[in-house]
């Protein structure tokens, strides 16, 4: 459950004024775009134009960089990249000073989403300029392009850079954990936590055991960390929840899935989805059959049913469960099957005709056989148990069970071929033997109805 992207953070760009011949004006500017009291839009966009009607005179560098200062602090990265290339068209400075130029062309592709092209721009810049910040800015670009051995290379080397240091810390942990080295984020988890100035990380470094399978040392992160906070409650609890479901603990995981849907901040439709899955498992059908349809009752709607899964957000201490789509025939398969362990049949079909409009499945088709069986429905139940038998599933089962349904149609010839096969190949004891009787009923109904 990684995250798709990793968020940036540190960008290096800035909207500090230039040293120019306009000095007095880019001052202005920047102050007025960092100040508070004057930072609404109309007066942004009044300043923008005065900026833009310098360029239509002097086109100087210095004009450019405004430009860019202004577009940032706008949030238009997309124009800001446009005045910083004509910026970079007439820069006349060193090679290092052009780095500086390089490495923000970088960090506004980034901002763009466009990493392709920030992992050219900070190779320009950072081979000049090796610098910590830039090189694990790269690391996270690498990371997003899909190269795990170059990030992994670039914040290696930003570790070795800062020694003791800890401010910079957070981020490499961040890109060690999204490149799936957890061992090593909970060594450097680890190290901050040591300070005891860095609770805030102990859910990051539960998250981290969670992955590796060390659910204890995860549930110890997690209570403690709910000890000193009493928010992300629902979110720490879910933790453990994906965790105990992932390694197979089911009952631990319905607890702390409980947990986490009665936090305050809980987003309750998008833990439904495992709620139901670990009632199932469980064997909690009422509760698998309660939440499973709160969730149909939400597709009938046409609202989105989520399903809660855990990614990292950032590097502050903070996770967000993300909505992905819920898998609605797995869903229908598990209610209607709960549906079926509790004796109502009727909606049992009718829900596990819903996972089959999703998607056909010869185990739902045997199950929905199964009850509409049960409510008599033998011509409908037949095929959904010829299906079931064509592709292999519960073959002694959906063998016998056909053989009821023609039974019932009258159709005994056929019945009774389908008792003997359970009767001879059949590897349940039980099913054999009733396989025989019913054999031996309708062999005793043809010689007294020759």
């Amino acid at each position: 459950m990684l995250p798709g992207l990793v968020v940036f953070r540190r960008t290096g760009v800035s909207t500090e004024a230039a040293e120019d011949a306009n000095r007095g004006v880019r001052l202005a500017a920047t102050q007025l775009l960092k100040s508070d009291p004057y930072a609404n839009s109309s007066r942004v966009r009044r300043m923008s134009e005065f900026a833009r009607s310098l360029l239509r005179g002097k086109r100087s560098y210095e004009d450019y960089e405004l430009a860019v200062q202004i577009a940032i602090a706008q949030g238009s990265y997309g124009e800001a990249l446009a005045f910083q290339e004509k910026a970079l068209a007439v820069f006349e400075g060193s090679e290092e000073e052009a780095a500086e130029l390089y490495l923000r062309m970088g960090y506004l592709y980034v901002l763009l989403g466009e990493f392709e092209k920030a992992l050219s721009w900070l190779d320009l810049g950072v081979a000049v300029k090796p610098y910590v910040e830039p090189v694990l800015t790269r690391a996270q670009v690498r990371l997003n392009l899909g190269d795990v051995e170059g990030a992994l290379t670039d914040v290696d080397a930003c570790l070795e850079a800062v020694g003791d240091s800890l401010t910079l810390l957070p981020d490499m942990v961040n890109i060690y954990g999204a490149a799936g080295e957890y061992e090593k984020a909970v060594e450097l988890w680890t190290r901050l936590l040591d300070t005891g100035e860095a609770e805030d990380y102990r859910l990051d470094r539960a998250f981290c055991y969670v992955q590796l399978g060390r659910m204890g040392e995860a549930e110890d992160d997690v209570q403690r960390y709910l000890e000193r906070r009493g928010e992300n409650a629902a979110t720490a609890n879910a933790v453990l929840a994906m965790g105990f479901l992932r390694s197979g603990e089911y009952v631990k995981a319905d607890e702390y899935f409980a947990r986490a849907l009665s936090g305050e901040d809980s987003d309750p439709y998008s833990l439904y989805y495992y709620i139901v899955l670990c009632a199932y498992l469980t064997g909690k059908y009422e509760r698998a059959c309660e939440y499973g349809e709160g969730l149909l009752e939400r597709l009938e709607r046409g609202e989105d049913a989520g399903a809660a899964q855990l990614s990292v957000e950032d590097v502050s201490g903070r996770l967000q469960v993300e909505l992905v789509p819920a898998d609605i025939a797995q869903l229908g398969r598990m209610v209607g099957a709960s549906h079926m362990m509790l004796g109502e049949f009727r909606r049992a079909a009718e829900v596990l005709t819903l996972s089959l409009r999703e998607k056909d499945d010869a185990a739902v088709r045997y199950l929905r056989g199964s009850s509409l069986l049960a409510q008599e429905r033998f011509g409908e139940a037949l095929e959904d148990f010829e299906a079931a038998l064509a592709a292999g599933v519960q073959t002694e089962s959906s063998r016998y069970s056909a053989g009821v349904c023609r039974m019932q149609l009258g159709e005994l010839p056929e019945a009774l071929e389908a008792f003997d096969w359970v009767a001879r190949n059949g590897e349940d004891p039980a099913l054999r033997e009733e396989a025989a009787r019913q054999a031996e009923r309708l062999r005793a109904a043809e010689e007294n109805n020759p």
